[in-house]
């Protein structure tokens, strides 16, 4: 296969990153990873590469609680690494940021985030990728395009903590699911359609911010209907007991199974470009096998 444009992934061997290789690899690109762990990131010599694709950095650590740390590694180093890179003619800049810049959490209700939706990130993680933010695109010049990508929850197989394999636990070992709030959605991103978001953005050296989402938002019920059948369930549901947990809908576990948030489909949709190729059915199924 014809090689194409070469491109540094910032952030050796993490889940996004090594799966962004094998995409874009698989699709001819020359991809290198680089270990940030270190300092010898500040004398890189990037000038080999047209596009660096930056998913480093400190994700939720709730015990962690030094924002020196998650300004420093989250937005100064992104920030310093794309100075660097842009003196030295890279051409585009690709960044991965968070859903939790707008700091909207989990409700029991419709809850969409779009074009006119406040940036009012509340944890120290979504600050700091905020701040990196804002540092970014000032450097934004016609010969230095700056992609934000703000994904929201990330799955795929081997992807540890992500929403779908804790529902997945919750399915093994309740045997009736309780029937609440059903028009409540939440919004995920399979880890292929991610990787072929990001395989536009590079082939088109886009800028601006893009907002990946699967095609469908799903409730918590839509969820457990589609995993029960993988794990050789049959799907057993109790209007009775949904009405037991809306009563208990100021519970935070109660709103971190059922509550949702998703993008407006006007955020997600890209001109031209199709990047879910696979439907979020397959990509359960794929991500539960």
């Amino acid at each position: 296969m014809e090689s194409r444009k070469k491109i540094l992934i910032v952030g050796k061997n993490s889940y996004i990153g090594n799966h962004i290789d094998k995409w874009l690899s698989k699709h001819g690109y020359q991809v290198s990873q680089l270990d940030v762990l270190n300092e010898s990131w500040q004398s890189y010599d990037y000038t080999p590469f047209d596009t660096i694709i930056h998913v480093a950095g400190i994700v939720h650590q709730p015990k962690c609680r030094d924002w020196n740390l998650f300004k420093k590694v989250n937005a100064e180093m992104p920030v310093a690494i794309a100075k660097i890179a842009k003196q030295q003619g890279v051409k585009q800049y690709v960044y991965f940021s968070t859903m939790a810049v707008y700091g909207v959490d989990k409700k029991l209700q419709l809850n969409e985030i779009g074009k006119h939706t406040p940036l009012n990130a509340q944890t120290l993680y979504g600050k700091s990728k905020l701040l990196a933010e804002e540092g970014l695109t000032e450097l934004q010049e016609s010969s230095f395009h700056v992609a934000i990508v703000r994904p929201p929850s990330v799955y795929g197989k081997g992807s540890r903590g992500n929403y779908i394999e804790q529902m997945a636990s919750v399915v093994r070992y309740i045997p009736i699911i309780p029937e609440a709030f059903t028009d409540v959605k939440h919004g995920f991103i399979y880890i292929d359609n991610l990787c072929e978001l990001v395989r536009f953005v590079v082939e088109g050296d886009l800028k601006g911010f893009f907002h990946p989402q699967d095609e469908r938002t799903l409730s918590a019920n839509e969820l457990w209907k589609i995993m029960a059948p993988i794990i050789g369930k049959k799907p057993r549901h109790s209007r009775f007991l949904g009405l037991f947990v809306k009563m208990l809908y100021f519970c935070s576990i109660v709103r971190k199974v059922y509550g949702g948030v998703e993008y407006a489909k006007s955020l997600t949709t890209i001109e031209g470009g199709n990047y879910c190729l696979v439907s979020i059915e397959e990509g359960i199924r794929r991500t539960m096998s």
